[in-house]
């Protein structure tokens, strides 16, 4: 099955590639959307890092989350960068990026490590050391989520 590929309704408002990925790099946070066996959704806040084109994040190595992806690899994943209620016009301002892609838990030790350094480097690059003596630390606790960027569009009413 392909990726969806809904029509924007409106098209003055579409971003490039380019510039949902942009968007997609300056974001801090986002909300990773997966679906259970019962086929419910789930949606939860995370960080990420976007490494040589895939979406990282990290989470605990048990946990819902993660209980889905092993069902389905699918996913979703939607930041906003901006937000800014306009109330005189009833609108908002906002600038957002839509991810879908195929989620792989990452098992080798070495493709976590580097995974966890560039998304503790993102937020942290002043702290290299830290974020080192961190992810040994932290290593055997923490699952590496790669997110296959499949497709990514983005909207924008600046």
């Amino acid at each position: 099955m392909s990726v969806p590929s809904h029509p924007i309704r409106r098209k003055d408002r579409a971003l490039s590639e380019a510039e949902a990925l942009g968007l997609l790099q300056e974001a801090e946070w986002g909300v990773l959307a997966t679906v259970d066996e019962a086929g419910w959704p789930y949606a939860v806040p995370v960080n990420h890092a976007v490494v040589e084109g895939a979406l990282i994040i990290h989470s605990a190595t048990m946990g819902h989350k993660l209980d889905n992806l092993a069902f389905n690899s699918k996913v979703s994943y939607c930041v906003v960068t901006v937000a800014e209620t306009l109330p005189l016009e009833l609108s908002t301002r906002y600038a957002s990026a839509i991810v879908f892609g195929r989620a792989e838990l990452l098992t080798d030790g070495c493709a976590k490590r580097e995974a966890l350094r560039a998304l503790g480097l993102r937020f942290a690059k002043e702290h290299p050391d830290l974020v080192d003596r961190e992810i040994e630390k932290d290593l055997f606790r923490t699952a590496v989520v790669r997110v296959h960027m499949e497709r990514i569009t983005g909207k924008a009413h600046r």
